[in-house]
């Protein structure tokens, strides 16, 4: 009985925001329109109806196995159409300088996988007879 108080169930980790990586912020200029920052950065999680000058981007990412929360807030300012401003968690002064963030080193990319359908066939799954696909 006590052992089964140890075990927890499986907890998908959660995503919640944009994703928010160092090399998608190195792209960012100030003076881009606000079309060119939302081709980069894609649409911003807010845009408050009373201030349309202003855009915040969050991301945020629990892991369940280690039971710790990870945040980003970038916040674009604009003067009209230009981009005027960057704020946020990251030192966005030095933006071209920024290393590859954990994000750019998950989604960056392609990953090619083996099938997983199983072969058709007891026999061409034991190899004992094997039909030519050609």
């Amino acid at each position: 009985m006590s052992l089964a108080a140890c075990i927890r169930p499986y907890q998908p980790d959660i995503q919640q925001g944009n994703i928010l990586n160092n090399n998608d912020l190195k792209e960012i200029r100030f003076g881009m329109s606000k079309q060119e920052v939302l081709y980069i950065l894609g649409t911003p999680m807010v845009i408050d109806p009373f201030n349309t000058s202003r855009w915040d981007y969050y991301y945020s990412n629990t892991d369940q196995r280690k039971r710790e929360v990870t945040t980003r807030l970038i916040t674009a300012k604009f003067d009209g159409d230009k981009l005027v401003e960057l704020l946020g968690d990251v030192d966005l002064s030095n933006v071209q300088n920024l290393e590859p963030s954990t994000e750019d080193k998950q989604h960056g990319g392609t990953v090619i996988t083996e099938p997983t359908q199983k072969e058709k066939g007891f026999l061409n799954r034991m190899k004992i007879f094997k039909r030519d696909k050609s």
